[in-house]
């Protein structure tokens, strides 16, 4: 038996109860729901979890909770309060409790379970408290009728990172007065003053405890109005605690900035004490509250908002001679922090895939967790065609290749269908077909770890066609790809494009760099800016890369704010480069096959050091160059193959140490007990290591 979809046949939020009996004592057990919309999961009035597939997935997926803590011997009440979207809602549920006794008992939607419209929910109009049964939770109230199977979607496994709720509250009071009580709720720069309306220790609004804010309005007409200022822009539950009377009505605007209300809910009261949390995500920074008629004194003890974060450790470090890229590195941090949730959520806006590509890379080398990349592919459709596709196909393959994983987690003939939907609609201008090269490499990459050799090669045949048909772009005289062959106008996109996906000769590689680092940067965003910064980088530029980074970044650091978005004064999210200075500062990058890259760039520094986390532990690296020489320090996790490779800094004939010992002088790998293989190039030494430990390297 499966579980059915089922709903009211005629309302827009419903009660969803199942009652239940356990003949012995419950050891354990787990329920997993999906739904069009968001819902509330309570067991015998205990509440067991929220649902927001919707908000945090494109597809319907599959959330588990845990029962194990509300399981009662004898009679169990299962309620669900679910919301539609106003056509075609459904919610289905399938769940195994364990007994102690080693019997199961599994529990599936479909006709033993009941609905009732949930009236207290009136959509935009907001939540009538009054209209609720008491002890609604409970499930312990008349009007109940048989569920209605319906269509449903077919929902996904998925399996995020959980996420934890924490109250949050204003920290000040941003405005303060009297409004008119009717009408849309807006944004009022200057409230009059209060006359007919009270408002009695408004900052007790700041801080839940044994104060409570008293408001109260004589005329029917009037509002109390404030405007309370978290600080920082939240993405959570609105909440609300107090005692009251029934119909006093408080209204409460979202605001991401100042003077725009975005998205508003209208609380409705009833008697006595109560506290109610929003269903529905909402994201703010300022939360407009305008308080009516009530001719009695509400105490309101709480007006805050219930913030979601799903907390990762941070493995990962960087540090080199000036502090401020310690700082930096740690606002990358609590960049992740706030915004790493099932998903990465960051607002009401979903992240198109190649922000979420350099999001994902920054997580990974800030965190070494693919867990929440892997949960944004189990709950995303795969897009067909265009420049998503390509970024798409990019953002597998780093999780794949990072996670160690053999299967791709999405089809490969997904993924080169929808290449190949890009490479017919594409126009042949260098961005996108720069961008299609890296993506036929990507996939190529991914059926080869797949064992799909023919595959593999089709798609190298894909690649390489798209970096000759480069070629016709590129503009000797202006030392550039130009859009369009024969164009005189150039992009600094599609040029970073070619760079970062080493896509041009090593003479055009020079000359390209050299303008992406002497040109204006106030064009790029922060996104464009870190495929900027990758460019210069993959193309040798290391100082340049570096340099660009310390005008895109550097300079928001004294800005307030604990996030790149906050300090960039931009409402959207906004990327840092961290992941580009422990893959090329640093030098570490995981490759396929277990393959693990060590190879620092310089990049006009003396020192660097940190830790990049990887899937086969993580790698500590500390290096030096002083005196025309170059010293490491490395700490190398496992025990597979790993590529250090050293720079030979301007001698033409360098000797390396490790640990002690010569592996190379006058151009002759010397017998050793470290290095398995050496690879002389022009710039560099190679040297392949198998062994797990510690390694001094020194390069004279």
């Amino acid at each position: 038996m499966r579980s059915q979809a089922i709903w009211h046949p005629a309302a827009l939020a419903v009660y969803i109860r199942l009652e239940f009996h356990l003949t012995g004592a419950a050891a354990n057990g787990l329920l997993r729901c999906a739904a069009s919309g968001p819902y509330e999961v309570y067991l015998n009035g205990e509440r067991v979890g929220r649902g927001l597939g919707p908000a945090l997935a494109e597809v319907a997926v599959w959330e588990q909770f845990a029962l194990d803590d509300a399981l009662r011997e004898g009679e169990n009440v299962l309620l669900v309060f679910a919301i539609g979207c106003g056509s075609a809602d459904w919610f289905c549920a399938e769940g195994k409790i364990e007994r102690s006794d080693g019997a199961e008992q599994v529990l599936y939607t479909g006709a033993p379970w009941q609905v009732q419209p949930a009236d207290a929910w009136q959509g935009a109009a907001g939540y009538a408290a009054v209209l609720a049964p008491d002890e609604w939770a409970k499930g312990r109230f008349a009007g109940w009728r048989e569920a209605v199977v319906v269509a449903g979607a077919e929902p996904r496994d998925w399996a995020p990172l959980s996420a934890v709720e924490s109250m949050v509250g204003a920290r000040e009071v941003a405005a303060f007065g009297e409004v008119a009580g009717e009408g849309v709720l807006e944004w009022v720069a200057y409230p009059e003053a209060m006359q007919t309306a009270k408002c009695v220790r408004r900052e007790a609004l700041l801080r839940a405890g044994k104060t409570q804010s008293l408001v109260q309005t004589t005329d029917a007409a009037r509002a109390a109005y404030l405007v309370l200022d978290f600080g920082r822009l939240l993405h959570g539950f609105p909440h609300l605690r107090l005692r009251g009377r029934a119909g006093a009505v408080i209204d409460l605007g979202f605001a991401r900035a100042v003077g725009a209300v975005e998205s508003r809910l209208r609380y409705v009261c009833r008697d006595g004490l109560q506290e109610w949390t929003a269903p529905q995500l909402a994201t703010c920074r300022y939360l407009v509250v305008r308080v009516g008629s009530c001719p009695e004194e509400v105490e309101i003890d709480s007006v805050s908002l219930v913030e979601r974060c799903v907390a990762v450790a941070a493995r990962g470090c960087f540090t080199t001679v000036d502090q401020d890229w310690a700082r930096l590195w740690r606002t990358g941090e609590q960049t992740l922090a706030v915004s790493r949730q099932e998903g990465y959520a960051l607002g009401a806006e979903r992240l198109n895939w190649d922000q979420l590509y350099v999001w994902a890379m920054n997580d990974l080398y800030a965190t070494g967790c693919v867990d929440t990349a892997r949960a944004v592919l189990a709950g995303s459709e795969v897009p067909l065609g265009g420049e998503q596709a390509c970024f798409h196909a990019l953002f597998v393959e780093l999780v794949q290749r990072y996670g160690g994983d053999r299967s791709p987690a999405v089809p490969l003939a997904s993924l080169v269908n929808g290449l190949q939907t890009a490479e017919a609609e594409g126009a042949p201008v260098p961005a996108a077909v720069a961008l299609r090269a890296g993506a036929w490499q990507a996939v190529a990459a991914l059926c080869r770890r797949a064992g799909a050799r023919r595959q593999a090669i089709q798609c190298e045949r894909a690649h390489h066609r798209a970096r000759k048909g480069l070629q016709a772009a590129w503009s000797e005289e202006q030392g550039l790809f130009a859009a369009a062959a024969g164009a005189a106008d150039c992009s600094r996109w599609a040029n970073a494009l070619v760079l970062y996906f080493a896509l041009a000769d090593s003479r055009q590689q020079v000359r390209v760099a050299q303008h992406l680092a002497s040109g204006s940067t106030s064009e790029d965003d922060l996104w464009q800016a870190f495929f900027v910064a990758g460019a210069l980088w993959r193309a040798g530029a290391g100082e340049s890369a570096l340099a660009y980074v310390q005008r895109k970044w550097g300079r928001l650091l004294a800005r307030p704010g604990r996030t790149w978005g906050e300090k960039a004064g931009s409402l959207a999210a906004q990327p840092g480069p961290e992941s580009l200075l422990a893959a090329h500062v640093l030098g570490v990058v995981p490759k396929a096959e277990g393959i693990l890259e060590i190879g620092p760039q310089l990049s006009g520094l003396e020192r660097a050091e940190g830790v990049v986390p990887t899937p086969r532990g993580d790698v500590e690296v500390a290096w030096g160059a002083y005196s025309g020489g170059f010293s490491a320090r490395l700490s190398v996790p496992h025990d597979g193959e790993t590529h250090l490779s050293v720079p030979r800094c301007d001698k033409r004939f360098p000797q390396i140490e490790i640990n002690g010992e010569t592996v190379w002088r006058n151009e002759k790998a010397h017998p050793n007990s470290h290095v398995q293989e050496l690879i002389s190039q022009e710039e560099r030494v190679v040297m392949v290591l198998r062994r797990a430990g510690q390694y001094e390297v020194l390069v004279e």
